[in-house]
């Protein structure tokens, strides 16, 4: 029996995308992995090479897929195909996706009391039944927490909604999903945040310290990476904002900060804005240009085409578009409820803080010098945080899992 298929396996699931794929990729690399158990995906013979030609589903064909054999993927598509098809039949109402998780975490439990795995991992949302049956075979589980504490975001959408005078948000996160991802950290052996300021949210919310790591995200370089660019004299300062038409992700007070500058500015929204955020943005001085949803060329050469990016958000654990910018070769303003390391302080201006933005841009705006500088200091920063950094870091956890499961089995 090799060492994947015996005591040294790493079973992983999730219903989603995140962080699984490369952690699955790690533990190919170590010659430890046993199956990761996701919703589709795109290879032959696989449900994802079929149903990617007529809907969407998460999972298809991630970052650094082909280092995964086809063989050790299995499809538990019916869960998320059935989440998917009750959000387009009832697209205004509020979908609660606890039922679909718990659907999936069920369906992966059985496969995982089949195995002879030390490490199971899974996602949060998604882990629950999967770690009951790991601890059930005497398993070490790995918890990939991605979310920021649904507290954390509540207490801040509420100062902003009473601020702006919008009506109260309903919480994050319902009472029985905030149980269940209590009882998934409960199980975990080891919690992997992608951020340290998410890990401190979770520590002071009472997680233990000693089983919380926070291993940085990573971005692919060899795709966001700068293009040559000129900054056209006379011009207003070519602001982004990708993803943040919603209250959570900061819009008011994007809007409220480019006001004071007027015409110095051009600020592009990319993504949907939510209806709450329409009276605002009707409202605001200085309408800003709003595009839909761009694929990954699109956005990657839209951010070719900006000199600044601005995300605003009021909790984000991490916040991929600032690292995807930066590379592009953007310096960004991102606020400090945003995880994303950035490689100066002062990229960082207070959470729920108009004025902070609007002193940051309007800087950029009088010295555009400055922000291609700034540019290309942040292209070389973000180049540091490659996959294989991340799929290293996840290796250690592993290693430090598989080295105490040992010696429990000596003594």
């Amino acid at each position: 029996m090799n060492n994947a298929q015996g005591h040294g396996g790493i079973e992983l699931a999730y219903m989603g995308v995140h962080e699984i794929f490369q952690m699955a990729i790690a533990a190919e690399e170590m010659g430890c992995l046993s199956g990761l158990q996701c919703s589709i995906f795109d290879a032959p013979g696989k449900w994802g090479r079929l149903f990617s030609h007529f809907t969407y589903l998460p999972s298809a064909f991630p970052l650094g897929s082909e280092a995964l054999p086809p063989g050790k993927l299995h499809e538990l598509p019916l869960p998320q195909l059935a989440r998917q098809i009750i959000k387009k039949v009832f697209k205004n109402k509020r979908i609660d996706p606890l039922p679909y998780l718990q659907a999936f975490e069920r369906r992966a439990a059985r496969r995982l009391r089949h195995s002879d795995a030390r490490i199971a991992v899974a996602a949060e949302t998604c882990a629950l039944d999967y770690f009951h049956a790991a601890k059930e075979r005497g398993m070490r589980c790995v918890l990939d927490s991605h979310g920021i504490p649904a507290p954390f975001l509540d207490a801040a959408l509420q100062r902003a909604a009473a601020e702006f005078g919008l009506p109260a948000p309903p919480p994050c996160d319902s009472t029985a999903m905030s149980e269940h991802k209590r009882q998934e950290r409960e199980l975990a052996d080891v919690i992997v945040f992608c951020s340290e300021l998410q890990r401190k949210h979770w520590v002071e919310l009472g997680v233990p310290a000693e089983k919380c790591q926070a291993i940085p995200l990573w971005v692919d370089t060899d795709f966001w990476k700068p293009e040559p660019r000129k900054c056209a004299e006379g011009q207003p300062l070519q602001v982004a904002a990708v993803g943040c038409g919603s209250l959570a992700k900061g819009l008011p007070y994007l809007l409220r900060a480019v006001a004071p500058i007027g015409g110095s500015v051009a600020l592009t929204l990319v993504g949907q804005v939510d209806a709450a955020m329409q009276p605002l943005l009707q409202r605001c001085a200085i309408q800003p240009r709003c595009l839909p949803y761009m694929c990954r060329p699109q956005l990657r050469d839209f951010l070719n085409s900006q000199e600044v990016l601005v995300m605003p958000s009021l909790g984000d654990s991490f916040g991929f578009v600032a690292l995807e910018a930066m590379a592009c070769g953007l310096p960004v303003i991102v606020t400090t409820h945003c995880g994303v390391p950035v490689p100066d302080p002062a990229w960082r201006v207070p959470a729920l803080d108009s004025s902070a933005i609007t002193e940051r841009l309007s800087g950029y705006e009088e010295d555009r010098e400055c922000a291609a500088r700034e540019g290309r200091e942040a292209s070389l920063f973000a180049a540091q945080f490659s996959p294989q950094r991340y799929r290293d870091q996840v290796k250690d956890v592993y290693r430090g899992l598989l080295a105490a499961n040992s010696e429990g089995f000596l003594r």
